[in-house]
């Protein structure tokens, strides 16, 4: 989902420095005696009625705007283990970019650091042109991976892990609206 999620951004030209994201539970959690006793925390009532644990919600604060796939999904699992009970079964998982911006309004907005006599500037200004030149080029190999979905299908390209039994990526992708058209 982030990597979807990144697609995007870079489809639109659009960076974040924050991620959202939102794991809802399962409604059988309080259902089986075995798995009720594994419930820890808060219990909601749904639309419906029904009892049910109260999701997972957090914010991943990002370093810098960025839509640097291997920043963003690593920002979501470390959020992730954060904030999920992994005893309990998942529903649904929403995730979102906030603070969004246009890549060249991110670039133009002006930072400030405090200067001190320890610190070797030319190091880190060499170290900034090293990230700048892998994010150029994460962002040409994203923008060829985007126009390759946009030719042959939203299937042609997947992560192996996306493969995998139990994986949902290549049914998501073939639905409209999270229904089967």
């Amino acid at each position: 989902m982030a990597d979807l999620l990144v697609l995007d951004l870079v489809d639109k030209d659009l960076v974040t420095d924050q991620i959202v994201l939102t794991v809802g539970y399962d409604i059988d959690n309080l259902k089986d005696p075995a798995l009720k006793k594994r419930v820890g925390g808060e219990v909601k009532t749904d639309r419906y009625g029904r009892s049910i644990p109260k999701h997972a919600h957090g914010t991943a604060i990002l370093p810098q705007y960025t839509s640097s796939s291997r920043q963003i999904i690593q920002a979501v699992t470390e959020l992730f283990d954060r904030i999920v009970d992994r005893k309990l079964l998942v529903r649904r998982i929403s995730m979102a970019a906030g603070h969004v911006a246009g890549q060249h309004e991110a670039r133009q907005e002006t930072k400030y650091e405090q200067m001190d006599l320890f610190t070797d500037y030319a190091a880190l200004d060499r170290e900034r042109e090293k990230q700048d030149a892998e994010t150029k080029r994460a962002q040409k190999m994203q923008r060829a991976v985007r126009e390759i979905k946009k030719k042959f299908g939203k299937n042609a390209i997947l992560r192996g892990r996306n493969l995998e039994e139990g994986a949902t990526a290549r049914d998501r992708n073939s639905q409209s609206g999270g229904h089967r058209a």
